[in-house]
This record gives C-alpha cells, sequence and structure tokens, in this order.
C-alpha cells in the first residue's frame, strides 16, 4: 500500500482547511478557488486526495510520507564537539585523569557539549585510579594475592575509555559504568 493511499485523519483534514483559509485570508486565493479547493479538502478520504486540493500552489502542506506511528524514530544528535569529545576520552590514556581535567577547565567553559564528556571522562579516569589504589592496598595487605585483579581492572579500564570516545565521536550520551560522580 502506498502512503498515499492512507485514509485521512480529522487532524489531517482540519490542518489543510487551517491553510486555505490562511491562503484565501493572505489574498493568494479567490473566493471561488477558495470554495471548491475547501470542498475538495473536506470531501477527501486519502492522503492524495487531499494534496490534490493543494495543486498549482506553493506548497503541499500534508505529508506524503508515512505518519509518525509508523516511521523508526530518528535520533537527535549534537555534532557540535564530537572530536574534542573523543579526545578527551581518550586523553585518559596517556595522562589518566589529568587530559580530561584539563579539558574540562579549558575547552569545557566554550562548550557545553565538550564539558559534559570532559566531566564524564574525568570521573572514571578518578573511579579508576581509586580503583587501582584500592587493589594496590589490597595486594600489599594480602601479600600479593590479589594481584591477578590488576590486569583485569586495567583491561575493563582500556575498553571502556576507549568506547567512550567512540560513544562521543558518534554523539550518543555514553556513560561510564561503575562511576562515582564526584565531579559536576
Amino acid at each position: 500500500m502506498s502512503t498515499s493511499d492512507l485514509l485521512v485523519t480529522p487532524a489531517q483534514r482540519d490542518r489543510a482547511v487551517e491553510i486555505l483559509q490562511e491562503m484565501y485570508a493572505d489574498g493568494r486565493l479567490e473566493r471561488i478557488e477558495f470554495d471548491t479547493r475547501l470542498e475538495l479538502a473536506l470531501k477527501a478520504r486519502t492522503r492524495a486526495e487531499l494534496n490534490g486540493t493543494f495543486n498549482g500552489l506553493v506548497a503541499r502542506p500534508v505529508p506524503t510520507f508515512a505518519p509518525a506511528a509508523f516511521t523508526r524514530p530518528v535520533a537527535v544528535r549534537q555534532s557540535e564537539g564530537r572530536g574534542m569529545g573523543l579526545v578527551t576520552h581518550w586523553l585518559g590514556f596517556p595522562t589518566f585523569f589529568v587530559g580530561p581535567a584539563l579539558v574540562a577547565a579549558s575547552a569545557g567553559k566554550q562548550n557545553p557539549v565538550v564539558r559534559k564528556h570532559a566531566v564524564e571522562a574525568l570521573n572514571f579516569q578518578l573511579s579508576a585510579f581509586g580503583i587501582f589504589a584500592l587493589v594496590g592496598v589490597m595486594t600489599g595487605v594480602t601479600e600479593g594475592f590479589t594481584g591477578f585483579l590488576f590486569p583485569l581492572i586495567g583491561l575493563v579500564w582500556f575498553v571502556l575509555t576507549g568506547i567512550g570516545g567512540l560513544a562521543a565521536l558518534l554523539g550518543s550520551t555514553f556513560r561510564y559504568p561503575f562511576t562515582l560522580r564526584l565531579i559536576k
């Protein structure tokens, strides 16, 4: 079934009538033409018929695409600051929490998207630093027994830092798991 064969809703018909009334009020339609088009709009059963009432006019106000209930929602993404968001997250690799802190203090002041990514990366890097320190203390207390946790935690840190940067590049809102959000 073509989308132009879909039945017209009362709201669509009402909107078409409003547009015709606006065009008549603006002087873009003569009285006889307005009456004819209004009658066509009120009798229209399908979108093709309703759109036909606007033939020869500047624009067709009734969409011929599927209604919102039948279409997949499109995510709204902010493209501004995506590259700097990637850099912010990936600065955690060589600098741990220092790089994201510097970005939050500098570029984060001009761009709220960059600041959001910088604060999230900073909170994650600080949380990871705290976990590494805690495991180090535990390893010392248990005389090396819990030392096997370092590579596991390091792998999780490495993967999550990479995912955070890629998510920023794609424009999504990424939140690290297992993170204390100390900085707002």
